[in-house]
């Protein structure tokens, strides 16, 4: 090999810079009790200098433990998952584990090979919210029988074994379209995400019964369901503009579906509050800097992502299924779309 090519360092190259044995060098970077901190320090230092990495495959397969989490969730994009992960790999860091990201991308199909992807990496656990897609949760199935556990949170299956973290998806779309008939809307519509997903199925519940018990008739035409894409929102405004009766409040099912309302519903020339109110169940940054401003009901991301991986690691560390249920608050943020003077 020629002196100008690469040449992985080793732990041999750590121990002769500081003239100590190899298992010294290796039982210092494992934090082994049995080395003084002082050495650790030393260890460390030149490891760090000489530019060495733990081989995290060869270290997994001695310890069988790799102190990686992996995180599968549907879109990176979205403030919500954003907030999660920040969440999650805050704290992750903090009890000293390694984060693995993968993107679904709302395709089940990818979300399988990710599941596989993560098992092959050998993660220590692994943090998931299924896609919109996501009925049959068998890929999961190869986790439990390796005894690696399981955290989900938002949208989670209980046929997988482990804890949840979620919100109360009811009682959002609950409070949403109950305060748009506070404001005096008589005919509200809803754009919910697809049925096949609880998540989405207790939102329009909670639409439909907030309607019901303030005497407000269910209009089928009014009740769409869609995968809460842009085209799917702005086809939504466009059935509901041309109707003879037409809404006079919407709650969108997500936070970008409420901005695309929003701005489809202002280029069709109403005027929002005064002539149509809009709510989203979920909330992004931008919101608040929109004209007008967005309403909305906002999911704890941060708190939702920390949760999972807090709950993770103890299942993790005692080595036992932990399949609790851990209900996270929801805030009714109000602002100008929803709000008339």
């Amino acid at each position: 090999m020629s002196s100008k090519e690469k040449r992985e360092i080793t732990i041999n190259d750590i121990a002769k810079e500081l003239n100590i044995s190899p298992s010294t060098v290796s039982r210092a970077l494992n934090d082994n009790a049995k080395i003084s901190e002082a050495t650790k320090k030393k260890v460390k230092a030149v490891a760090q200098d000489l530019g060495y990495e733990l081989n995290l495959v060869a270290s997994s397969l001695s310890k069988n433990k790799t102190n990686v989490i992996g995180v599968i969730i549907p879109n990176i994009g979205s403030q919500f998952f954003a907030q999660a992960l920040s969440g999650i790999q805050e704290k992750a860091r903090d009890k000293g584990y390694n984060v693995i990201i993968c993107q679904t991308n709302e395709s089940v199909q990818q979300e399988k090979e990710m599941t596989r992807v993560m098992n092959s990496a050998r993660v220590d656990g692994l943090v998931c919210c299924l896609t919109m897609e996501t009925k049959d949760v068998s890929h999961f199935d190869v986790f439990a029988k390796k005894g690696i556990p399981v955290a989900m949170f938002d949208r989670v299956s209980y046929a997988v074994p482990g804890p949840k973290i979620v919100v109360d998806n009811y009682e959002a779309a609950y409070a949403a379209t109950e305060h748009l008939i506070n404001l005096g809307c008589k005919r509200i519509a809803h754009l919910g995400g697809v049925t096949s997903s609880k998540v989405f199925s207790d939102r329009i519940e909670g639409y439909k019964d907030a309607l019901a018990k303030n005497g407000l008739p269910l209009l089928s035409q009014f009740l769409l369901s869609s995968d809460l894409s842009e085209q799917d929102a702005r086809e939504a405004v466009r059935i509901w503009l041309n109707l003879p009766e037409k809404p006079d409040g919407i709650v969108a099912a997500s936070a970008s579906a409420g901005l695309i309302i929003a701005a489809s519903a202002k280029a069709s020339g109403l005027k929002l509050p005064e002539e149509l109110s809009i709510i989203s169940l979920g909330n992004e940054r931008c919101n608040e800097f929109v004209t007008p401003s967005l309403s909305a009901v906002d999911m704890p991301g941060y708190d939702m992502g920390r949760s999972a991986v807090e709950k993770l690691i103890e299942c993790i560390k005692e080595g036992k299924v932990d399949s609790s249920i851990t209900l996270k608050p929801i805030q009714l943020l109000i602002r100008n779309s929803s709000f008339k003077h």
